[in-house]
């Protein structure tokens, strides 16, 4: 899988819902699922989400890669080694890239000011640290969503017609900590086209209630390693 493919997976759901990205996107996500005959339009498209540029240029430019490099796509969205050699500058760098998208001034001077140590710029980093919905003002920011918007990963326990049955994590807080409450079923949708092979005990990427991939046995740890590191560093350490 290309890393164009890949960022089309997970940004498909966000802009069919309508939250983020330009108008039409979806749809030319399914053409290039289906033909692979408009990978040009699928990338203006891409660079035009609100969100998803500022993290993967930086990626990109810290690591000497191109944008659409595999393993950038996969460092935001699921995580892996690239996201080791970020600092509290190269995250601040990025917070000011947002500003320039959407992001209102004060919010993010004030990310920032009281930035935490040993963040890493991972998707659940937008969620849950710059906040989800404050880029577009398309949601409201709050647990729930934060919940539904962080890429988490479920254990295929049942596939049905249009929908998985899956065990998860739930995102709660506790004590103004946040926490991951395991073992909650919830059912999510997918899309055959996307995942024609998906089964039992598989695991699957999950962003809004949507499975955009499956994951294989080191992109699930490297989710979780990366979860845990943006929420251990949300907490305190």
């Amino acid at each position: 899988m290309k890393g164009i493919e890949l960022a089309a997976r997970f940004s498909y759901i966000t802009n069919s819902l309508r939250f983020c990205g330009p108008e039409k996107a979806s749809k030319q996500f399914l053409q290039y699922l289906g033909k692979k005959n408009n990978e040009l339009k699928v990338k203006e498209s891409l660079l035009k989400f609100e969100g998803l540029y500022p993290y993967l240029s930086t990626i990109a430019e810290k690591n000497d890669k191109d944008i659409f490099d595999y393993e950038v796509i996969e460092a935001y969205w699921i995580g892996n080694k690239l996201l080791d050699k970020f600092t509290n500058e190269d995250n601040k760098k990025i917070i000011k890239k947002l500003m320039q998208r959407g992001l209102p001034k004060s919010i993010g001077l004030d990310l920032i000011k009281n930035l935490p140590s040993g963040l890493v710029p991972h998707h659940n980093f937008n969620v849950m640290y710059v906040g989800v919905g404050r880029l577009t003002g398309s949601v409201e920011t709050n647990l729930q969503n934060m919940d539904n918007c962080r890429i988490s990963l479920g254990k295929v326990l049942e596939v049905l017609d249009d929908k998985l049955l899956v065990q998860t994590d739930l995102l709660i807080k506790e004590n103004d900590k946040f926490k991951l409450r395991k073992n909650e079923t919830k059912t999510a949708i997918y899309l055959k086209q996307m995942l024609p092979k998906v089964k039992k005990n598989d695991f699957v990427a999950l962003h809004w209630g949507f499975a955009p991939v499956i994951l294989t046995k080191g992109q699930v740890m490297n989710l979780e390693r990366y979860t845990k590191k943006v929420i251990e560093g949300l907490n305190g350490g």
